[in-house]
């Protein structure tokens, strides 16, 4: 394998660190550090100049800039946190306009099914009561709050990009 893919796949795997980090730190203070996002941006370099594809660099800015402006208006109504809108407008970048469709869906439909299991009483309480058993009160707390850690969500609409970027790659490589 070239150096060059080595790098792409380095990068690759950084993006999902960081997805991760974002992920669990929604869960358990529904807070997502500038840290993870400003990482994210600052990774996208690399991965545009290791890609072992052609990746489509402005087209990828614009549909994460779209993405950051639809956000900003979600967040003006106070509906999405600030966190969330930038999680999700740096994960854009990696999805760019061939894979956006499919991050948003994905996104979607994760946000729909923790929504629903946390918005679900017995099976939240359960889950509480289970997560307070093990001594896990700081989650537990978090699960009985109202709000929904949606930065699960874009974590998983992320994982998903990713995974396809890897079988990208994967098939470029010679």
């Amino acid at each position: 394998m070239p150096p060059l893919l080595y790098l792409h796949l380095l990068t690759l795997a950084l993006c999902m660190g960081l997805l991760l980090f974002a992920a669990a730190g929604d869960i358990k203070s529904y807070r997502i550090p500038n840290a993870i996002s400003i990482g994210l941006v600052a990774l996208y370099p690399f991965f545009v100049l290791t890609a072992p594809y052609p990746v489509a660099f402005l087209s990828s800015l614009l549909v994460a800039g779209v993405a950051l402006a639809l956000g900003l208006a979600a967040y003006g109504t106070g509906r999405v946190g600030g966190g969330d809108i930038k999680l999700l407008s740096a994960t854009m970048l990696f999805a760019g306009p061939g894979l956006a469709l499919e991050f948003v869906l994905i996104t979607a439909l994760t946000g729909g099914l923790v929504s629903l299991m946390l918005l679900h009483r017995p099976m939240r309480h359960g889950l509480a009561f289970a997560l307070d058993h093990i001594g896990s009160r700081t989650l537990r707390d978090a699960l009985l709050t109202e709000a929904i850690p949606y930065g699960v969500a874009i974590a998983a609409g992320g994982f998903y990009v990713t995974l396809r970027l890897v079988g990208l790659a994967a098939d470029a490589a010679p």
